[in-house]
């Protein structure tokens, strides 16, 4: 740092190599943690969705019992726990995959052939008892039914929902950019690594400040990343969210705290290589001081 233009450049340039760093980890965590499906299907578990989503329906085929005569334990075996997981598990595959391209439509079609038996079932026990005709309004109402059944246990399902984002126009607008973001992740790291080779060779001559600048850099860099977020998981700050939906809500709110532990984490790895850079600096200048001591003791 003896030179003023030297130690200009390097603070140039390391100033510019601190946001570089914050968007490579923010893109980084973008493609690698928010966009990955394993991250979505690690929130069903952690945030009991299948049950979330259980309560829900049975809530709402029991009012319903009420209106269309059907007892909700008919309903039963389509909205246990056990068959609700791998519909959601699947409705957040199929819809990770479509906006990331990976998938050319949106939507599933779960086996609902045990709850179509059972609606049959019913319906077919009460036209006898009530002596009605099994012609084709009957069939009609059995598929009527049996359609709006499906169709909700799948929107409840929908816990991230995909599906009224899509109808929003919301993914479609999206949808276009996902691809992006991995190539930015990718070419924000491969500059980083340029501006990081460009300081040591700007510090050619003074071993050891290569590392100085650049773990200057990582270490406001991640302190860039590490408060606010910090701050959001400690405050739990999402939990403002107003949602009326309490599997949405869960959904919602345990996915974007993943993607902050993701941010703490990076900034904290951040951090850590900040300290070994610093480590090599120090040892490096201890060494170059010795040298010095025993060069003029000789003299």
């Amino acid at each position: 740092m003896k030179k003023a233009s030297t130690y200009i450049t390097s603070v140039i340039f390391s100033l510019l190599l601190i946001f570089l760093m914050v968007g490579a980890a923010l893109a980084g965590v973008m493609r690698y943690c928010a966009l990955d499906t394993n991250t979505a299907l690690f929130i069903v578990d952690s945030q009991n969705l299948a049950e979330r989503v259980h309560i829900a329906l049975e809530n709402d085929f029991k009012q319903q019992a009420s209106t269309t005569g059907i007892p909700a334990d008919v309903y039963a075996s389509a909205i246990s726990e056990d068959a609700l997981k791998p519909i959601i598990q699947d409705i957040i595959t199929n819809g990770f995959a479509y906006l990331r391209g990976d998938s050319a439509s949106l939507g599933v079609t779960p086996d609902f052939s045990e709850p179509e038996a059972s609606i049959r079932e019913f319906f077919i026990s009460y036209a006898e008892e009530q002596n009605i005709n099994q012609n084709e309004t009957f069939e009609e109402a059995i598929r009527s039914t049996t359609d709006a059944a499906e169709s909700n246990i799948i929107a409840a399902c929908d816990v991230f929902r995909f599906g009224s984002l899509h109808d929003a126009g919301v993914i479609k607008k999206a949808k276009p950019y996902v691809p992006w973001v991995g190539i930015a992740a990718l070419v924000l790291i491969a500059v980083v690594i340029l501006f990081m080779a460009l300081l040591f060779l700007i510090n050619v001559h003074e071993r050891g400040n290569g590392f100085y600048w650049c773990g200057t850099s990582a270490l406001i860099a991640s302190a860039l990343l590490l408060i606010p977020s910090v701050w959001l998981h400690q405050t739990r700050w999402f939990d403002r969210f107003s949602v009326k939906t309490d599997q949405t809500f869960a959904a919602i709110t345990g996915f974007l705290y993943t993607n902050t532990k993701a941010v703490i984490l990076t900034a904290i790895g951040g951090i850590a290589a900040a300290a070994v850079m610093y480590l090599i600096f120090g040892w490096i200048r201890l060494r170059k001081h010795k040298r010095e001591i025993v060069r003029n003791a000789k003299h």
